[in-house]
């Protein structure tokens, strides 16, 4: 029985360790809240935009056995399009079985001192992700610098580990 339950958390744990962070510095606080998305290193950096990830993607081996991938990106590209639809191609070559996930990112600091949730600018960013059936989480990062273990970390967080169990969820009972 003891082996049973071992191998049970083992293939548990496993299914869901193949859930990835990737993207911008705020990935870090990201991951440190989550039980189930670890940071998939080779494909986080503070500082980054969309066109540093799409070329860390293009050095980026194929991996068939991710499952879902949450994506950081925005601040640093100031919420302008430099590649939405080739990064989104480039992670369905380099993630084929995965489904995505965009965390919207922070305003209000920086150079987004003038950006809210509703600004256009922000909010036409994140409707490129939509439109490419890209699943964008509601809860933003929030307003101020992210550089910092804010109170709306944990709240996505929180969030990614629900997507991370449905979706889990979803696939066992498909094998029924």
């Amino acid at each position: 029985m003891k082996f049973c339950v071992f191998i049970f958390l083992f293939l548990f744990n496993f299914l869901f360790c193949q859930s990835f962070i990737i993207g911008d510095s705020q990935t870090f606080f990201l991951a440190k809240h989550s039980k189930y998305a670890k940071l998939y290193q080779p494909l986080v950096k503070s500082g980054i935009g969309v066109s540093e990830l799409l070329s860390m993607l293009k050095n980026s081996p194929v991996d068939f056995e991710a499952k879902n991938i949450f994506i950081s990106i925005g601040v640093n590209d100031d919420y302008n399009d430099k590649g939405i639809n080739l990064l989104i191609n480039q992670l369905d070559i380099v993630f084929p079985n995965s489904y995505f996930f965009v965390v919207q990112g922070s305003y209000g600091w920086g150079n987004v001192m003038n950006v809210n949730p509703q600004s256009k600018r922000y909010v036409d960013y994140y409707n490129k992700f939509r439109r490419a059936k890209i699943f964008v989480i509601e809860q933003t990062i929030g307003f101020g610098d992210p550089h910092f273990d804010k109170s709306e970390y944990p709240v996505i967080s929180n969030f990614i580990d629900y997507i991370i169990y449905r979706n889990w969820k979803r696939e066992q009972e498909s094998l029924k």
